[in-house]
């Protein structure tokens, strides 16, 4: 189709109907989203969330993606607004944007609904003005500033283990140790590892310290079906490779790193087979 021939109300009317049709598809991918994350099945693809799946395997942006997980969970939550979104009404961004500020305040199912209510009543046209308005239903503080620098690929990936090493964090003599070891990063300290015994079934922090450096700090799982490391950084865990109570040793040549879902994956595997 030539669309430089169609005639001026053609053009307007044709582009509305995509439009509509734009919305109903969206509110179909948010179902298929809602329905992947119930079967978990980006897990058995090597991706330890909905969010990487989306990106890697559904080539979404990051920004994208994460819009759609947003608006998909406040979907689930609050049915209501999916024949809003199919008739047109509300769109992917306002969508995303009341799930994140219900979900920072906390917000109940009919708050959600008067949210939703709210949107349609009002006449605010810019996005600052929606998000003021709901920032005032849900009773939320004035939105926070975002700082963003630019850095280079080698300082990126610092930065991520650097994050993995805070998600560490679970106590103030934790973090007292990260401060001190990051004053004191440019000086080698001599001390002596101390190496647990290969029957206890926890992995301590020298042998956790040394999984998590050969994994780089990224989930080792490896998708059967695609061939596909996970390599998710987000609440990592040291596995047995040969379960411990299989007979297997807290040694590093039966460790791995895993992602908690991962980990769960593979613990409901071993248990449908009767392992456990």
């Amino acid at each position: 189709m030539n669309l430089k021939n169609l005639k001026n109300e053609v053009l307007i009317q044709n582009t509305k109907n995509l439009i509509k049709e734009e919305n109903r598809i969206l509110s179909r991918v948010l179902a298929h989203f809602l329905e992947i994350e119930a079967r978990k099945l980006y897990l058995e693809l090597g991706y330890g969330s909905l969010f990487l799946f989306a990106v890697k395997e559904l080539g979404y942006s990051e920004a994208s993606a994460q819009r759609r997980i947003e608006a998909m969970r406040f979907l689930q939550k609050t049915p209501e607004a999916r024949p809003i979104v199919e008739k047109g009404n509300l769109n992917l961004s306002k969508l995303s944007l009341l799930e994140r500020l219900s979900k920072e305040a906390k917000g109940s199912h009919g708050q959600n609904v008067e949210a939703l209510n709210l949107l349609q009543e009002t006449e605010a046209t810019s996005a600052a003005e929606v998000e003021d308005k709901l920032r005032g239903h849900f009773k939320l503080e004035n939105k926070k500033r975002v700082i963003r620098i630019e850095v280079d690929e080698q300082t990126y990936q610092l930065w991520m283990k650097a994050k993995a090493r805070l998600r560490e964090v679970k106590d103030a003599a934790t973090l007292k140790k990260l401060c001190e070891s990051l004053e004191s990063n440019a000086v080698t300290k001599p001390h002596t590892l101390v190496r647990q015994s290969p029957t206890t079934r926890i992995a301590g922090t020298v042998l956790r310290r040394e999984l998590l450096h050969k994994a780089e700090h990224r989930c080792e799982y490896v998708s059967p079906i695609t061939n596909k490391r996970c390599e998710s950084a987000h609440f990592l865990q040291c596995d047995h490779v040969t379960p411990y109570f299989l007979g297997g040793k807290t040694v590093q040549q039966n460790m791995r790193v895993l992602c908690a879902p991962h980990n769960q994956l593979i613990f409901r595997q071993l248990a449908s087979e009767g392992c456990t």
